[in-house]
């Protein structure tokens, strides 16, 4: 497992904040919805969170130590593997679940990102039918006051630095949603449902 070391290469994207970036590095992520809305109070967010945790998984291949999805954040705990960075990651990650969450609510969204999956043989991420029915039924017709969705801009990110440290990010996204007032069967964190 590759801690920080000396040599590593830092870059300043526009408007972002500076990302240390390591081959082999492990990254503890915290990224949060726009204006602290609660979508994941929601179990049908969750689960196209899910879907698409997963399928990032496979496709950007990643190890996925822990995560813990919260109401209105997520933890991940990863080490990107060699083809993808950790900006990539969290850039198609993010992308894939407003974009499946804003089209089962009925949302404009964009069809670019059926069309690139397509591109690279990607049939059929996400059972829209089953979601946009189950989302009716629970909702109704009218949909309700749930504003488009949208995470906030970047997620912070810290390079895991030896093994105590690994430890300590570890059993904090574990437990975390412990921390604010979830079950302790919380079914959307590692502790509880592997991935």
């Amino acid at each position: 497992m590759g801690f920080l070391e000396k040599g590593a290469f830092v870059f300043i994207h526009r408007n972002s904040p500076k990302r240390i970036y390591l081959d082999g590095a492990v990254y503890f992520v915290t990224f949060r919805t726009s204006c602290g809305f609660s979508y994941f109070h929601e179990e049908i967010f969750c689960d196209i969170f899910m879907e698409n945790l997963k399928l990032c998984k496979r496709l950007k291949e990643f190890k996925l130590y822990a995560y813990d999805l919260l109401y209105e954040h997520t933890h991940l705990l990863l080490r990107p593997g060699e083809r993808y960075d950790i900006s990539k990651i969290m850039k198609s990650l993010k992308e894939n679940v407003s974009c499946d969450i804003n089209r089962v609510m009925g949302t404009n969204v964009s069809e670019t990102l059926a069309f690139r999956l397509r591109e690279i043989g990607v049939k059929k991420r996400l059972d829209y039918g089953k979601y946009c029915k189950r989302y009716l039924e629970e909702y109704g017709k009218g949909y309700p006051e749930f504003p488009p969705f949208r995470w906030l801009r970047s997620f912070h990110e810290h390079v895991i630095r030896n093994e105590k440290d690994f430890r300590n990010h570890l059993r904090y996204v574990m437990y975390n949603h412990l921390k604010h007032g979830l079950p302790e069967d919380w079914k959307y964190t590692s502790l509880n449902n592997g991935l």
